[in-house]
């Protein structure tokens, strides 16, 4: 007996000793620099979170609003979807220029917005946010302003944008606004910079050069990502030079992190590049003297989105065998904690209060929908 016991903790501790040394090691494939100031995150092509965190990710789909019956729960073109901290979910329709809130159970409560050019109306609503959790942000590029809404769909302020082309826009929990604009000349550039709550101007946090051939349309593209974090950091990206890095602004414009992530080049293939031409073309001949232009792989990513736990989630390119798309998910210090998987049409756009909710253009019906999946980590 005493021989099995001894032969048993043996086993145990031998047991112990490479849970360790795996977790260890796997904690070691993390690297963690300082380069001139800023703290460089290193990760590796596979997720690599500390030991004893929660890592895997359960997707639940717990409500599908838009497939019911009745106008209230159709929509046409669904641009943007917020949640409240009731938990009640704000859905922008651009087609139909309105919004129309539900509540947590899917109960249709209210729907606001009128077409039109003066105070209080909608032209053009292509991005919709919430303001600290107390009103709606609605950039109208029809208009060329930002609306201010209360929740109840009143409207509250406006404010011109005329002297800027916005291609979206974020508030922080100050009013602040965070944008990404174009600035035409010579040569185009594209600049990320923050507003303060009048829309003047504080700091600007990027600007690329936008290089331009009258003659090439380039039909896969780099495109900045900008979100903003709980606490007010501003998270961006930009991998025109086929690289996987995210930045992580504070509120003043300082970087204080630099996420840098491992990856395997995703190919465009011939199926691909067929298919890009026919979303974009359509039935029309490219114009004489033009050419299309593709690069040979997809950037290492799409867009980031912050979830209100402090996490970043990435959309990238790669796709899993029933073609479901990835989404890589770091923690708040920038390490490579997990990966889940979504179906193309899902795009994420909400995590708030352990859910998660997307906006489907076309479900498998046909008709734009927006889904509420419920998050468990295991």
């Amino acid at each position: 007996m005493k021989k099995f016991l001894s032969i048993l903790n043996s086993l145990i501790a031998v047991f112990i000793f490479l849970f360790i040394s795996t977790s260890s090691l796997r904690a070691e494939d993390v690297k963690i620099k300082i380069e001139n100031g800023i703290q460089v995150v290193y990760n590796p092509k596979n997720p690599s979170p500390l030991p004893g965190t929660l890592n895997q990710l359960i997707l639940r789909e717990d409500l599908c609003i838009g497939d019911e019956e009745g106008e209230e729960f159709i929509f046409s073109q669904t641009r943007s979807v917020q949640v409240d901290e009731e938990e009640n979910i704000y859905v922008l329709d651009l087609k139909e220029v309105c919004v129309k809130v539900f509540d947590k159970n899917g109960k249709h409560l209210r729907t606001f917005g009128e077409r039109g050019q003066g105070p209080g109306e909608l032209q053009y609503p292509s991005r919709m946010h919430l303001v600290a959790g107390k009103e709606l942000l609605i950039y109208d590029a029809g208009n060329s302003r930002l609306s201010f809404y209360s929740l109840h769909g009143k409207c509250l302020r406006e404010i011109s944008t005329g002297k800027y082309i916005f291609q979206r826009t974020i508030p922080d929990s100050k009013g602040n606004i965070i944008t990404e604009l174009v600035i035409y000349g010579d040569k185009p550039v594209t600049e990320i910079k923050k507003f303060d709550p009048n829309l003047n101007p504080i700091i600007t946090i990027e600007a690329v050069e936008m290089e331009v051939n009258p003659y090439v349309i380039t039909l896969v593209n780099p495109a900045f990502s900008v979100r903003v974090m709980k606490n007010d950091n501003i998270v961006w990206g930009y991998p025109s030079d086929f690289k996987y890095e995210i930045f992580v602004v504070s509120p003043e414009g300082k970087t204080i992190r630099k996420i840098v992530k491992n990856y395997d080049p995703v190919k465009i293939t011939k199926k691909d590049k067929e298919k890009t031409i026919k979303d974009t073309l359509g039935d029309q001949e490219l114009p004489a003297g033009y050419k299309l232009e593709f690069p040979k792989n997809y950037y290492p990513y799409w867009y980031v989105m912050c979830g209100d736990e402090g996490r970043i989630y990435v959309r990238t390119y790669e796709q899993d065998k029933e073609g479901n798309f990835r989404y890589d998910v770091f923690d708040p210090e920038g390490r490579y904690m997990a990966r889940f998987y979504l179906p193309e049409v899902d795009l994420l756009y909400v995590v708030k209060n352990h859910k998660m909710y997307t906006l489907v253009w076309e479900d498998e019906k046909g008709i734009p929908v927006v889904k509420r999946y419920d998050m468990v980590w295991k």
